[in-house]
């Protein structure tokens, strides 16, 4: 078989079983996992794997996303490289274990199944992951199969050079069960690129013995803040340079964020993440006026690459994020992240909600929100709400 390098090999995966895949290419070796729509065939699969020989890692089926978070932390300070998936609401059950890994400077990669809440709903939305934007781990949102399982590699280095866990964010059904055309790294290439996870700063050492989760008063308390957000200031600049080696031991490119047709003739800037991203490549083809911003690195927000993208872009130009997620504000999280990373500049920016709860964003949605954005656009707009 043809392959796109001599160390791939080409298969046909649904998204889940890519974001499997890059589990066991890492060398997982704790699993603890719970069911949700439509998450669970990742861990179903991880089972499979595991069941079968072809993963050496423990697998564990817990009573709810809670104790599977819990079991993930419990792992983490005995020092394995732990994965775990959820959706919806098992990510909103673990917020409070979520806090807890990412203060305890845990290196834990997981994938969520973007989905929403309530009304009860299990297709595509990317409101459970940015509600938990605040919690301290790292966001990642792939736009296709094989940006998801690359990602989850480049993850775990990230994960353990800073000690900071990190969210890889799919969306549900348009990338978690639909099958694409995936190159599958072989397991030498990437125990070259991910080495063996070693010991980190929160692991338990029994020669050393120490206690974990103690009461910290406020001058210590402080301190562990500042150690965090020293780390946390890095990761824009150093997911740049892993997603740089990755390309060239891997041959596929990443950024923290893609500028497509963004320079001196651009009027107007869509700013996506996930799928629609694919679907507004294919329309602004149309527009040579229309450019698009894709995210990636969502948190931290990557400010520096915002603006580097932006950096020709004419002052009168408009700025148009479209937003997957509702939540309970006037605008959606993508938007309040551009303005903050763009304070000061003279673009004026509007927002659109497309897409909440899986509502198809065909070519004619992204075309009427271009339409919009140029003749009549309010400070916020909901499209095709009937």
């Amino acid at each position: 078989m043809k392959t796109e390098a001599p160390t791939h090999s080409q298969s046909i995966l649904k998204g889940n079983f890519a974001t499997a895949e890059a589990a066991r290419l890492c060398r997982v070796g704790f699993i603890p996992a719970y069911p949700i729509t439509p998450q669970t065939t990742i861990v179903e699969r991880l089972s499979d794997m595991v069941s079968k020989g072809e993963m050496d890692a423990t697998y564990v089926n817990m009573d709810s996303e809670h104790s599977a978070f819990a079991a993930a932390m419990g792992a983490a300070l005995a020092g394995e490289r732990v994965f775990t998936a959820t959706a919806g609401q098992g990510l909103f059950y673990a917020h409070e274990v979520l806090h807890a890994i990412a203060h305890f400077r845990l290196p834990i990669v997981i994938a969520n199944v973007g989905r929403p809440s309530i009304p009860w709903n299990i297709w595509s939305d990317q409101s459970d992951s940015l509600a938990q934007r605040d919690t301290g781990w790292i966001q990642f949102y792939g736009e296709s199969s094989q940006e998801v399982l690359d990602t989850v590699i480049q993850s775990y280095l990230l994960a353990e050079q800073l000690n900071i866990p990190v969210m890889v964010v799919l969306d549900a059904f348009y990338q978690s069960h639909t099958s694409e055309n995936v190159w599958v790294p072989d397991q030498d290439l990437v125990d070259e690129f991910l080495p063996p996870k070693k010991p980190g700063p929160m692991s338990i050492d029994m020669e050393n013995p120490k206690a974990f989760g103690g009461l910290v008063p406020p001058e210590h308390y402080n301190k562990l803040n500042y150690t965090f957000w020293r780390d946390a200031i890095q990761v824009e600049e150093r997911a740049e340079q892993i997603a740089a080696d990755y390309a060239r031991m891997f041959g596929r490119e990443y950024h923290n964020v893609e500028a497509i047709n963004i320079g001196p003739q651009t009027r107007l800037v869509l700013v996506t993440v996930s799928s629609i991203t694919t679907t507004a490549r294919g329309v602004i083809r149309k527009y040579p006026d229309v450019g698009l911003l894709k995210i990636r690195l969502f948190k931290p927000f990557p400010k520096a690459s915002v603006q580097e993208a932006l950096r020709e872009l004419p002052k009168d130009a408009i700025i148009a994020p479209v937003e997957r997620n509702f939540l309970g504000d006037r605008e959606g999280a993508l938007f309040q992240e551009m303005q903050r990373a763009l304070y000061g500049a003279p673009y004026r920016m509007y927002d659109f909600y497309a897409g909440a709860g899986g509502k198809d964003v065909p070519p004619e949605t992204i075309e009427k929100i271009i339409h919009i954005a140029r003749n009549n656009p309010q400070d916020v707009n909901w499209v095709d709400i009937a």
